[in-house]
């Protein structure tokens, strides 16, 4: 079932075309990798998604209905947005920021049990809850991130939108990561994540869309990315798909 459809969709600013003619839907249960070089428009494509962008053109509509149509309230709690930088210095607390994510459910500023069990849930499933009464200044960016993701995951969203999540991660943290975004997305939620690393697509994600001039230049499901190479020179020459000793593809360079 589609969750979020974008109809060729463009953002322009200052005179410049971002992007443009962009199109494509996000069902429940895909965990969709949106890639592209350095200025490609992956943040802005997913800041239209999340509504914190008007399209200059087309149409972005969520369960069918169009998105500007939802108050902000109501798409809270269908979209949920990890953005690519946060500040570091915020005054709050591990918990409380979590918590931050049930405001959409929650009783005016009144959080309920329900409430703390979701975010203490989200804790634990993202390894933070042993931060939990430390300030979010004291955390290397590796925790905030974890922490951030927590909050993401405490709002229960139908669509979780997530620009580079794994930022700041080591490569244990990377891996659990997008294997925690991956079982999320066979529970059947819908996740996009902007991503720079090839390989962490290949093998977690289930379906890779490729941003360049401008627009969608590949839309593909993962299992045939890693059977072909045409793609790869959208993001550099130097890049070949290899196939490890036990069988599962490769992006290697020379």
């Amino acid at each position: 079932m589609s969750v979020m459809r974008l109809d060729e969709i463009a953002w322009r600013a200052g005179g410049v075309t971002v992007v443009e003619r962009v199109s494509f839907e996000v069902a429940a249960g895909e965990f969709v990798a949106l890639m592209g070089r350095n200025g490609a428009g992956k943040s802005t494509v997913l800041d239209v998604m999340a509504g914190l962008r008007q399209p200059s053109a087309g149409a972005v509509t969520l369960d069918g209905r169009p998105l500007a149509s939802w108050t902000p309230d109501e798409r809270a709690r269908r979209v949920g947005h990890l953005p690519q930088a946060v500040r570091a210095e915020l005054p709050f607390t591990v918990e409380q920021l979590v918590l931050m994510g049930r405001y959409p459910h929650a009783d005016r500023w009144f959080e309920s049990d329900a409430d703390r069990r979701a975010a203490e849930h989200a804790m634990t499933t993202c390894e933070c809850l042993m931060f939990r009464d430390r300030r979010i200044s004291t955390l290397s960016g590796g925790e905030r991130q974890r922490v951030l993701l927590a909050a993401c995951l405490a709002q229960e969203p139908a669509l979780l939108l997530l620009d580079e999540p794994s930022t700041f991660l080591d490569v244990d943290q990377q891996l659990q990561c997008f294997s925690l975004l991956r079982a999320d997305a066979e529970s059947g939620r819908a996740c996009v994540a902007v991503t720079h690393d090839l390989n962490l697509a290949l093998t977690f994600c289930t379906r890779v869309i490729v941003l360049a001039g401008k627009t969608v230049a590949r839309d593909m499901t993962a299992a045939d990315a890693a059977a072909r190479h045409d793609w790869l020179p959208l993001f550099s020459s130097r890049l070949q798909i290899d196939t490890t000793r036990d069988g599962r593809p490769w992006v290697s360079y020379r």
